[in-house]
């Protein structure tokens, strides 16, 4: 990829955000948490064979769901047997992670057991080796994970791509706003195409340009479209147009989108994720006030979010110099998380 490119980082407690920009538009955007499985190698132990589903389930341990290995019969698995597999996909609706064997590590030793935990960061460095790196960019990345999350996406001329995320499936409208139709279409082509990529979007995709009677245009966008996605390392596949008019795609799902990590239904933020904010606000406002004794008032489910992130409060707490006071404020909206200055 030509053209100036930038890796910003912004790391708090519990969460790293990584941005990757393009000349200065951003392309693609990380948030990282321990809690997440994509990529991880474990040594794990079967603990149940399905003939029917000719798959194995493996128990990966730290309390953690048995993922789902398929495959099994070739495999030659029986229960109790040790393996190393990697996380291809995070689990979703209640169901453990997807797995693949994984070559390279002894399957001897302790089990189960995690041997190795991916880096983001050395992935963005090695798809995009000529990037300069940009460290405590929390503004920058702040404002794009905003964006990231809004629904409504402004197109070039006045027309706008909006994104509803659904549990079956992703629909995006194209609006004109005023436009002619023709080129608030052609905007959406490459917009749709980065969009996908920078809220990690999975799953099916179904998208509703705007059309009229004339259905031919509509075929000349999948093909457009088709083109546009090619350069999405996730695979990504454009089938046509349906009977109904919306041309159907697919993303292969690489761990959750940034709406399904960060937000709630209806795109409201968990209360986990306004924690960690409040972390990260925390600290950043303890360097623009040394020598201030400071402290977080926050309504009780965010309170109870940072009670329970127990290692990120740790962390907080060191690099703070003194033990964290979280006070719980039922008048507060879960979003209004208050920095106190407890030295007054």
């Amino acid at each position: 990829m030509s053209g100036r490119l930038e890796i910003l980082v912004s790391a708090g407690p519990g969460e790293a955000r990584y941005l990757v920009l393009a000349e200065g538009r951003p392309l693609e955007l990380v948030v990282d948490r321990p809690s997440l499985l994509l990529g991880s190698v474990f040594r794990g132990r079967v603990v149940a064979l399905d003939k029917s589903l000719d798959a194995a389930f493996v128990d990966l341990g730290a309390g953690l769901r048995p993922g789902f290995l398929p495959g099994a019969r070739g495999l030659g698995l029986s229960e109790g047997a040790a393996i190393v597999v990697r996380v291809r996909a995070e689990g979703r609706d209640g169901k453990g992670p997807l797995l693949m064997p994984e070559d390279g590590f002894p399957a001897s030793g302790e089990a189960p057991a995690r041997l190795r935990r991916p880096d983001p960061l050395e992935r963005l460095r090695a798809a995009f080796p000529e990037a300069g790196i940009v460290d405590n960019a929390h503004h920058e990345v702040d404002e794009a994970l905003a964006a990231a999350l809004d629904p409504v996406v402004p197109l070039p001329g006045g027309g706008r791509l909006v994104i509803e995320p659904t549990a079956a499936l992703t629909a995006m409208d194209v609006d004109s706003g005023g436009t002619r139709p023709a080129e608030a279409n052609a905007a959406a082509v490459a917009e749709i195409a980065r969009q996908l990529r920078l809220r990690n979007v999975g799953g099916q995709v179904v998208v509703d340009f705007v059309s009229g009677r004339d259905r031919k245009p509509l075929f000349r966008l999948a093909e457009a479209l088709k083109q546009a996605v090619a350069a999405d390392p996730v695979p990504t596949h454009v089938f046509g147009v349906s009977p109904l008019g919306l041309v159907e795609l697919t993303r292969e799902r690489r761990g959750p989108s940034l709406v399904g990590l960060l937000c709630r239904r209806a795109q409201a933020a968990t209360p986990e994720t306004l924690a960690l904010a409040a972390l990260r606000s925390l600290l950043a406002e303890t360097l623009a006030r040394p020598g201030k004794m400071l402290a977080l008032r926050a309504a009780p489910p965010v309170a109870a979010a940072l009670t329970v992130l127990a290692a990120e409060r740790a962390e907080t707490e060191r690099r703070l110099g003194h033990p964290l006071t979280i006070r719980e404020d039922a008048a507060r909206a879960p979003e209004d998380v208050l920095i106190e200055d407890m030295t007054r």
